[in-house]
């Protein structure tokens, strides 16, 4: 007979195996239920806020303790510049050819330094809406996002959207969800 020791220690070892196997299948099952939507989009819209008056507030005076800045910056650079935001509204085809709207997508834009960019992202396609977000380089021509939920059929959806160059100034949009 084993001692309840080693007993303890096969069961243990028996449930680490069963878990380990579980979360295995469980992967491969939900890379196999994982699926790609490719579309297409087009700007339709742009609209860019510069926020250079709440840059030039806290020059003087910051607002958020006793610090008064002797020198203000000089700016060699040109923006768009941290704070500053971008907002864009996008035509979505479901052919590379443009012709026919299935949708539209919105995205909200915040800069940080370096050209840097955090979106927010909504796509209203038939049978509901998924949203995202993702940082990423602003002057980069391809990107991604991830999905983070939605609305509809795409309630729950998680996973991520490249965005990448296109014809006739677009972008197509290769959505992989589980």
């Amino acid at each position: 007979m084993k001692s309840p020791r080693k007993q303890g220690l096969a069961l243990a070892v028996l449930a680490a195996a069963v878990l380990v196997a579980s979360v295995a299948a469980g992967a491969s099952s939900a890379a196999a239920s994982s699926h790609k939507v490719v579309l297409y989009s087009v700007a339709t819209a742009e609209q860019y806020v510069n926020n250079k008056d709440d840059r030039e507030r806290g020059q003087g005076a910051n607002p958020f303790g006793n610090f008064h800045d002797a020198n203000p910056t000089t700016k060699q650079a040109k923006g768009p510049f941290p704070g500053d935001e971008a907002l864009f509204q996008f035509s979505v085809y479901g052919t590379p050819g443009q012709t026919k709207t299935v949708g539209s997508g919105q995205y909200t834009c915040l800069f940080n330094f370096n050209h840097n960019v955090f979106c927010n992202a909504v796509y209203d396609l038939p049978g509901g809406t998924m949203v995202g977000s993702g940082a990423f380089d602003f002057d980069a021509s391809s990107f991604n996002l991830a999905v983070t939920g939605g609305t509809g059929k795409y309630a729950g959806m998680r996973g991520n959207v490249e965005v990448v160059p296109a014809a006739h100034h677009g972008e197509q949009l290769t959505f992989t969800l589980g």
